[in-house]
């Protein structure tokens, strides 16, 4: 640890939540990688030292978002399931898959589908869908996770394990081997304190904004618009209320920051682009080789169908070409082991579609804990959500919907569907 660094900048590593996107997508690479690693292996702790971001997926000391089959009285958390109608649904009987994904099977609300038939639909799909054109990408995202700590009671006991830990730092400089258990002892105290639960369940909310230009380099980011806390059950309320009403959201103001968006698009792939996405192949075994070669240029240690899915995500959640979409959908069939597929799943505006999840291990690395699930439009194969589940859980720890994407010709304009 850096003496010369703010102690500040050591608080803000050691948040249990972290509220940013550019967190979140650091912190969905780490959960991915778990989650589709195959044997599954307890993961480590991470230092808390993190490098950030967190979309997807740092996911940080905690995974995602829990969907419910139960209700949930939470507005902007629809779940559950309806017939699907569109052509992915519809073209899955007409699709022959050369293998049956052991994985997929009924679940509740459900209809038992093939994965890699539902993928191959999705590719058809996608490869039909027309060019959009237009100045600026544009995209709104509602993020909501699971509350871990009340911001005022975390730091009020962090703040004296910081001093403590700076102390004796300072020291013990001089005793290596005595600084190394001193260290572990800190991280043992800060980790149960960034597990330790609240008495009662409550859910952050924020909306983020993106114009991104395809011509030059300006564009516009508008995050943490619209906070929101909302409580699982009115039981969770009144516990809260008797906890004396803590404050459980640190920062409810809108930020605005002009100019495009970091140019790294996927973590890890430093050449992936949202200059670059646009020139990606659009058949299947183009972009199978350019996807092998970025992981072999990634340094990344997790297995390939991992690292397919992380970036696969990523992808789709971004301007690709319908081509290039349709491509993914067919690469991504190839590495359907694990995997459950499902049908009529709703996402968090009420809109339903196609979910396919894996389960995977908590933080704690005990196995089946936390499930995560993708669901994309049945009409169209695009992106509607990204979900971390909980196991027995209607709560989130994560969910990104994916409220509105599209071109747009004009900067701070949104597309009319």
């Amino acid at each position: 640890m850096n003496e010369k660094d703010p102690i500040d900048d050591l608080i803000a590593t050691l948040r249990p939540d972290a509220l940013t996107e550019d967190a979140y997508r650091r912190r969905r690479s780490a959960d991915l990688a778990r989650a589709f690693q195959s044997p599954r292996t307890p993961p480590h702790f991470r230092r808390f030292s993190m490098a950030q971001r967190t979309p997807l997926l740092v996911v940080a000391a905690t995974a995602a978002a829990g969907l419910a089959a139960a209700a949930i009285i939470v507005p902007q958390l629809v779940t559950g399931a309806a017939p699907s109608r569109g052509p992915i649904a519809a073209q899955q009987s007409g699709l022959r898959a050369p293998s049956v994904d052991a994985g997929a099977k009924s679940t509740a609300g459900g209809t038992a589908a093939n994965t890699r038939t539902i993928l191959l639909a999705a590719a058809k799909v996608a490869a039909e869908e027309p060019i959009a054109s237009g100045t600026y990408w544009y995209s709104r995202v509602r993020t909501a996770q699971k509350v871990h700590s009340a911001p005022d009671e975390y730091m009020a006991k962090i703040t004296p394990l910081l001093d403590g830990w700076k102390a004796k730092e300072a020291e013990l400089k001089d005793k290596p081997a005595e600084l190394k258990a001193a260290k572990k002892e800190f991280d043992e105290k800060i980790l149960a304190l960034k597990q330790a639960k609240l008495p009662y369940t409550a859910i952050r909310s924020d909306t983020a904004e993106m114009w991104l230009s395809r011509e030059d380099a300006s564009g516009r980011r508008v995050t943490n618009q619209d906070v929101k806390v909302d409580f699982a059950t009115p039981e969770d309320e009144a516990k809260w209320k008797q906890a004396g009403s803590p404050r459980l959201s640190a920062d409810d103001r809108p930020r605005t920051k002009e100019g495009a968006p970091e140019g790294i698009l996927s973590i890890g792939n430093d050449s992936l682009t949202w200059s670059t996405i646009s020139e990606l192949p659009t058949d299947k075994e183009g972009l199978k080789a350019k996807l092998r070669d970025l992981y072999g240029r990634s340094g990344k240690t997790v297995p390939l169908a991992s690292y397919l899915w992380q970036t696969g995500t990523d992808l789709l959640s971004a301007p690709i070409t319908p081509g290039t979409r349709a491509a993914l959908y067919q690469v991504l069939a190839d590495s359907t082991s694990g995997l459950k597929s499902q049908t009529g799943v709703a996402d968090g505006m009420g809109r339903t579609g196609v979910a396919l999840e894996t389960a995977g291990p908590d933080e704690a690395g005990e196995a089946g804990k936390i499930t995560y699930r993708l669901i994309f439009d049945d009409r169209t194969a695009k992106l509607l959500e990204l979900d971390v589940l909980e196991a027995g859980s209607s709560t989130p720890l994560l969910r990104q919907t994916y409220e509105a994407m599209g071109y747009v010709d004009d900067l701070g304009a949104k597309p009319s569907r």
